[in-house]
Formats: C-alpha cells, structure tokens, sequence
C-alpha cells in the first residue's frame, strides 16, 4: 500500500505579513514630537496671520465707506454746484382739508402758500435744521386775497391776519407779493397782466437768496381758483413769455431729468454763456393742479446745469 502525504493548503498571498516594529531610540521619538509641535506652531501662525489680515480688512472697508467720499484724499470729486438742503417737509393741511391727488377729485393745495416754496440752501445761509410749521389756523391758511374784493385782482395783498402768529423754527417764511409782482420782471407785462385778471389770480408769494457760487435764485409761486386757470397762465409763460432775464431765451431738454409726476415742466435758457461755458440764466415754469412757478436762476460766469436740476426737481416734489 502506498502511503499518501497530506496536502498542505496553499499559502494566502493576502494574509497579513506580521513584523515587529522596531522600537524608538529616545532620540527619535524626540524627533518627531518637534515635528509635531513644529506643525502645530506653524498652523496656529497661519491662523493668526488669516485673523489679522481679515479685522485688517474689515477696518479698512470700515474706514473708507464710513466718511464721505470727498473727505478722502484722492477720492474727492469736484463739486457740480449742487446745494445742501435741509430735509424737505410738507406743512400741515388745515383740518377737515386733504392733499392733492392725481385722480381729479382734490386737485387744489389748501396747505400755506408760503411753506410750499424751496428754502434756501446752505450755500445761500440757509440752515440745515428741518421745518417744524405753526399749527395751521383759518386766519393763517386763509386764501391772502379772501378779505379782498368779491372779484380777485391781481394786486391784492395779504391782510395782517393772513401771518402765523408763530414763524415755523429753522426756515423764516416766505414772503406774500401781489400777483402781480412778476410783471417787472417781462419785457411785454401787458398779455400777462390780462391772464392774471382773467384767470383771478389769488395769491403769490417769493422767495430769494443767492449763494456762494454767485448764482442768484428767485422762486415764485401763483395760485389760482382752479386747474384750468393755472394752465391757461402756465401755457402762456412757456410759450409767450420774454423774462427780461433771459435775453435770446432758448427751450433746454430735460427728457433725461427725473421730473415728478403731476407736475408739469417747462426749461429755457439764455443763449448767453458765462466764464465756465454755461448759460448766464436758466428758468423753469412749473405747473401743478392750481400753482404756477416761475424758477430763475441767474450768473454771471454762468448757472450750474446740476443746481439748476436740483433746484427744479426739489421744488417740483413739493408741489407735486
């Protein structure tokens, strides 16, 4: 009989090689914990440094977007001839009264004429506190020419009673003109002085200042008894009218001007330039429900463009 030799199994190429790690020399071991507090050295200093670049970063845009931009050096742009305006407020309506809408149901301003009128810039002297108005009464907000004759004229005048006993803090109020005050300033008064009796003017007022650029600025306001006679005056002044202010008087665009709603606009110029290359005199004619303004800007070495835009968007947003 012949004897068979147990198979062995074939070794497993996969089975895990066990080998003994050589122990470490204390030098060694020493070694490598200097590496490891070296890498934990060297990534608390980037954590570090990122900390700092990033409250570097921070106070940076802190610092230039905090000041205005013309209180930094080199980032200063050269004024336009804009003004600076104390925050604009509307006056109080008297009671029982409502302000003006689009719809065609209230179209008439009941607020004091007076109050309804640009301040006056800084630039001008003007403060830069807000308007805080006298409580309105039926003597104040009274129309100026109510205690006049039964047929408006043009040349009435406010009554005594007409004055707010108290003069809103920060911005004096304008001043009451007859209606016909305007016509000195046309070089033919005599087509206008007919709409202003037609069309029963019923109260004016102005107001003036000129300021440090040496641009002189006169607001005035009409007011009449409704929409329609306000238009017929409105269309005349921008059409027929010759301000003795504006000698060769032109039509400017104002297309790209952000005009307010409600308010109708009309801008001229003179054909005349001053040192800086812009018109000597500028004059817009606004038309809102009831009012007429009549803006004029005068200089010399010539007006603005921007203040002048300014000037007329502003008015037109307290009137619209």
């Amino acid at each position: 009989m012949t004897d068979h030799a147990t198979p062995h199994a074939p070794a497993d190429p996969f089975a895990e090689v066990s080998a003994e790690t050589p122990a470490e020399t204390p030098e060694e071991h020493e070694a490598r914990l200097a590496r490891r507090r070296a890498r934990r050295g060297a990534a608390a200093r980037w954590a570090t440094a990122t900390l700092v670049f990033a409250l570097a970063g921070t106070g940076a845009a802190l610092a230039v977007t905090a000041p205005e931009r013309t209180d930094l050096p080199g980032l200063a742009t050269p004024g336009d001839g804009r003004y600076t305006f104390p925050p604009l407020t509307l006056p109080p309506l008297p009671s029982g009264s409502s302000a003006p809408d689009r719809t065609g149901r209230n179209v008439l301003h009941t607020a004091d004429l007076r109050y309804l009128l640009l301040p006056a810039p800084k630039e001008a002297g003007g403060t830069l506190t807000p308007a805080l108005y006298p409580i309105p009464t039926a003597a104040a907000t009274a129309s100026p020419s109510a205690s006049a004759t039964p047929a408006p004229s043009p040349t009435a005048s406010p009554s005594a009673s007409a004055s707010p006993s108290t003069a809103p803090s920060g911005q004096a109020p304008a001043e009451w003109v007859t209606c016909d005050a305007i016509l000195a300033e046309q070089q033919d008064p005599a087509k206008l002085r007919e709409l202003l009796l037609r069309d029963a003017c019923r109260a004016a007022t102005v107001r003036e200042w000129t300021a440090s650029d040496g641009t002189r600025t006169q607001i005035r306001l009409l007011r009449f008894g409704a929409s329609f006679e306000s238009w017929d005056v409105f269309s005349a002044l921008r059409s027929d009218a010759r301000s003795k202010a504006l000698p060769g008087a032109k039509t400017t665009s104002h297309g790209v001007w952000d005009t307010v709603e409600g308010v109708h606009l009309d801008a001229q110029e003179s054909s005349a330039t001053g040192a800086k290359g812009t018109p000597t005199a500028r004059i817009a004619y606004l038309g809102a429900s009831d009012l007429v303004a009549v803006i004029t800007m005068t200089n010399p070495d010539g007006v603005p463009a921007a203040a002048f835009r300014q000037v007329v968007t502003l008015q037109s947003d307290l009137l619209a």
